[in-house]
């Protein structure tokens, strides 16, 4: 069995440069439909379903009979699509053979950009001799090989830093794996990497946008599961409430490093096994990390009380979600902040719930928006009150938000409920500008799953990835696929004189910290590069 250690195609930024390298396509078709039917997009790219019907994008029909959705797509890029009429019934979403094509395929083109860095580049801790970075892109094909030259200090023995830049092209998704230059090793042991990043470390299996320490320690819990810490609260009328902090892997080695911080309702059951089962968030969320899909994150899960229905519902519908709202962000949010080392902006501060929690989670990046940005709203109870209403019909927020559902069990997990949320948003007729799909909000359907912690399990990576996308921090490793890192006369080419002037005055090139003989060779390995794909002709 093919083994992939993959970064999920769900990544789609709505900030910083990469907002820059994508654009908002507006697919739309005058269609009639009876009954149970709706129309849905599907084309080439992950955005559009990637040809897999059961993911196809379903378009709302806010003026009937036009079915129209706004997606985010990448610049550069080439696509085909069609449009189908489905059976939009909860159990049909996962039939491959629900869907009667309309039309003809249809040919698209997002505009071209200039990207940076204009190709990948992938850095390898590694004993062997002159290893070989085996890659390709678009998951079919062969594999294409480049030799790697070195490029920094290893970690012990004969270990080495290697490089291969200017591989590939930039934001595409790349399966790649690496061999000994003599055929007799093989990493990972089975299967490959695959990685939408343009500038990465490989260590220990483990992908890094920086140098990662010899060691790194795995995601930890920072409290006993037994006996949480806990804090009374002033805006809760002192009532006392327990906490869950999670670090990321390497914490302890990298004292350097801050982190955004996400905030998780129910804590109970967030990485512990609580009353109804558990997330499991923090092996979903070292996953994530360790494929380079998620960004290294502090996690919070604040566990619930008997009071869990009016914290979680919303002031408008009778509950108390300001207070413990306020609770949340100006006293256990600094509390946080000044124990550990946190990235403490709106930017880089999620929440995250299920449910209940799922209300609380969009009523915090709805209202509190100066202080929470990222929104995970999984199984909403959207039958509880307005705040979907609300947020219909209110102005755009700044916010990136991820919605999901299942499609079985109890009202279908609320499936339709969520899908109406999700259509009333991307309706270009929202107030302030609509959401544009992959863009700054993600809808999910998992499939033959109810509402329970085993079904937010299996969606709480892709969620995690979504709101707290790895691309979207920038990469130690850049100015060396760009090549600006080796061209240390500024003249826009590598040659001898590099080499020369880098020996004359030595600089850091690798990143890496240290001026050393390390970086003389990393600029000598990048000529010598240059002058053998210039006598080949190629790679």
């Amino acid at each position: 069995m093919r083994r992939r250690l993959m970064i999920l195609n769900v990544l789609a930024v709505c900030g910083g440069a990469w907002a820059q390298d994508r654009e908002v396509v507006t697919f739309q078709i005058s269609q009639t439909t009876t009954l149970g039917q709706s129309v849905y997009v599907l084309g080439d790219l992950a955005e559009l379903g990637a040809n897999d019907l059961t993911r196809a994008v379903k378009l709302e029909p806010g003026v009937y009979p036009v079915w129209k959705a706004s997606v985010s797509l990448p610049k550069n890029t080439s696509y085909s699509y069609r449009y189908y009429l489905r059976s939009d019934a909860p159990a049909q979403q996962r039939l491959a053979t629900n869907g009667t094509a309309i039309g003809t395929v249809l040919a698209g083109s997002t505009s071209a950009a200039v990207l940076t860095p204009p190709a990948k580049a992938v850095v390898f801790r590694s004993a062997w001799a002159s290893p070989l970075l085996r890659w390709r892109l678009g998951g079919t094909g062969a594999y294409s090989s480049t030799k790697m030259v070195p490029f920094g200090a290893g970690r012990a023995g004969t270990e080495r830093a290697w490089i291969a830049n200017g591989v590939a092209v930039p934001r595409a998704v790349m399966d790649f794996y690496f061999t000994a230059a003599d055929g007799t090793g093989r990493d990972p042991a089975a299967g490959v990497y695959s990685s939408r990043l343009d500038a990465m470390l490989v260590q220990d299996g483990q992908v890094y946008t920086y140098w990662p320490a010899a060691g790194v320690g795995a995601v930890r819990r920072d409290y006993n599961p037994a006996s949480p810490p806990s804090m009374a609260s002033t805006s809760l009328g002192g009532e006392v409430r327990a906490y869950r902090v999670l670090l990321p892997r390497g914490y302890d080695q990298h004292p350097a490093r801050r982190y955004p911080v996400i905030y998780m309702h129910d804590g109970q059951n967030v990485f512990d096994q609580g009353p109804f089962g558990t997330w499991a968030a923090d092996q979903a969320s070292a996953t994530q990390v360790a494929t380079g899909a998620m960004r290294e994150c502090i996690i919070v899960g604040v566990d619930n009380t008997s009071n869990r229905i009016p914290d979680y519902t919303p002031p408008q519908d009778g509950g108390r979600a300001d207070r413990y709202s306020r609770f949340l962000l100006e006293e256990l949010k600094p509390r946080i902040d000044a124990q550990y080392r946190t990235l403490t902006g709106a930017a880089d501060t999620g929440a995250i719930g299920s449910s209940m929690g799922a209300l609380v989670s969009l009523y915090m990046g709805w209202e509190f928006t100066g202080s929470v940005t990222r929104v995970g709203a999984m199984s909403g109870a959207w039958q509880v009150g307005d705040i979907d209403g609300r947020v219909a019909a209110q102005a755009k927020r700044p916010i990136r938000i991820w919605f999901d559902s299942g499609d079985s069990g109890t009202s279908d997990d609320n499936y339709w409920l969520t899908y109406n949320l999700r259509d009333a948003l991307i309706r270009p007729t929202h107030t302030g500008g609509n959401y544009a799909e992959s863009g700054d909000l993600k809808h999910m359907i998992g499939f033959n799953q109810q509402h329970n912690e085993a079904a937010w399990s299996q969606r709480v990576g892709p969620a995690f990835s979504f709101l707290f996308p790895a691309a979207e921090e920038a990469s130690v490793f850049t100015s060396a696929a760009t090549g600006a890192a080796f061209d240390v006369d500024g003249d826009g080419r590598v040659t001898v004189d590099d080499v020369y002037l880098q020996h004359a005055t030595p600089r850091d090139v690798n990143g890496d910290g240290a001026v050393d003989v390390l970086d003389a060779g990393a600029v000598a390995g990048q000529q010598r590069r240059g002058e053998r794909m210039g006598m080949l002709g190629n790679r």
